[in-house]
């Protein structure tokens, strides 16, 4: 693990490194940002860096401290996450102890898993919150002295997670830093942080990730075929999981669907058009009916690179058909067809009237794939 394995983040990477090499270390961060994007992994490799014995920007990776913290086997950072709760546990008891033996072994493979994946997300079974033992432990760990050099790193994943008693218990440890403790938080949801929890932490902004950064994760680390990336990269949001979760599923199935729409939209068989838009309308929420003109969008923009005659990977068992249904419609204006799509996308949120949008880009669509242009 090192800075150039996280997935994009180069602003915050360099803030990072900028931070240790003034030896300007706050004793609170907030890495904060929406799902995926890397928040946990820069958190990790800030506390390995700041333990690594070569004392520079970039963790070598090699020494006993940085392999130690890639299984994060070292005393000085502990990972704090949300726990069931343990039968009868009481405040002040160990938040582990108190669990079953499959739970702890189930903690134990979670931490694992994440050892090796940091974009992997831990969850545990009946793991609704942070519990206030969690948080209390952090107070206990950090009093006690340190076996080894470095900086105490406790990293709290998710900590929108922690419940009221939780969110107090950590006030307190920030009002009174205790000398060579660090406290690492992430979150997607700031916003469900006390604020003077947030207040108190010096926050780090992720920047969500470029469709490029996404594909060439895909490729390279994942193994995904590069036009598939593409087009996953497209849909992702921004986000290297929700992009993993969308590897999983088989998109070049799911375009089929893009693709039977254009056939409605270009033909003759209106009533059959009209049942596939009430179809698609009543039965998918707007957050799918969102993905699915994503998708209809990226296939309308692999058309153009073919009407421009760029050479971008295509899905192999798409080419033939786009290639034909380029040839055929000459003068398609597919930019302003991918704008209606856009548009379409933006009503999404405005709750505008499912059928509606629908319906309308239909009519946008025939009319910019199929009329002539004005001489």
């Amino acid at each position: 693990m090192s800075w150039s394995s996280i997935v994009g983040q180069e602003r915050v990477k360099a803030l990072l490194q900028r931070t240790i090499q003034n030896g300007q270390i706050a004793h609170a961060y907030l890495f904060y940002g929406p799902e995926g994007i890397g928040k946990d992994a820069l958190a990790i490799e800030f506390a390995k860096t700041l333990n690594c014995l070569k004392d520079n920007v970039e963790a070598c990776g090699v020494c006993p401290n940085c392999q130690r913290m890639d299984s994060f086997q070292h005393p000085n950072i502990k990972l704090v996450f949300a726990l069931p709760v343990g039968k009868n546990e009481k405040n002040g008891d160990d938040p582990i102890n108190v669990l079953t033996e499959a739970q702890v072994a189930e903690v134990r493979e979670q931490i694992q898993m994440k050892a090796k994946d940091l974009y992997q997300r831990i969850e545990i079974t009946k793991a609704n919150f942070i519990k206030i033992n969690s948080v209390r432990d952090i107070k206990r760990e950090a009093a006690m002295s340190r076996i080894e050099d470095g900086k105490k790193v406790f990293i709290i994943f998710n900590a929108d997670m922690m419940n009221t008693e939780a969110g107090n218990s950590l006030l307190k440890t920030l009002e009174e830093p205790l000398p060579g403790t660090i406290l690492l938080l992430t979150t997607s949801a700031k916003d469900q942080l006390l604020p003077t929890i947030v207040s108190r932490c010096q926050l780090i902004k992720c920047d969500l990730l470029s469709d490029a950064e996404i594909e060439t994760a895909l490729v390279t680390r994942d193994n995904v075929d590069k036009s598939i990336a593409r087009l996953i990269a497209q849909l992702a949001n921004g986000s290297y999981y929700n992009a993993r979760r969308l590897s999983l599923q088989d998109m070049a199935e799911e375009r089929k669907d893009v693709v039977e729409f254009m056939r409605l939209v270009l033909g003759k068989r209106k009533t059959a058009l009209i049942e596939a838009i009430e179809e698609l309308a009543s039965s998918t929420d707007r957050t799918g009916i969102e993905r699915w003109l994503k998708l209809l969008q990226s296939w309308l923009r692999d058309a153009l690179l073919i009407q421009q005659k760029t050479n971008t990977p295509i899905l192999e068992n798409e080419k033939q058909s786009m290639e034909s249904f380029v040839k055929n419609f000459q003068y398609a204006n597919l930019i302003a067809a991918i704008q209606s799509v856009e548009r379409a996308i933006a009503h999404i949120d405005k709750n505008i009237y499912l059928h509606l949008i629908l319906t309308t880009l239909a009519i946008d669509l025939r009319k910019n794939i199929t009329e002539m242009p004005s001489v």
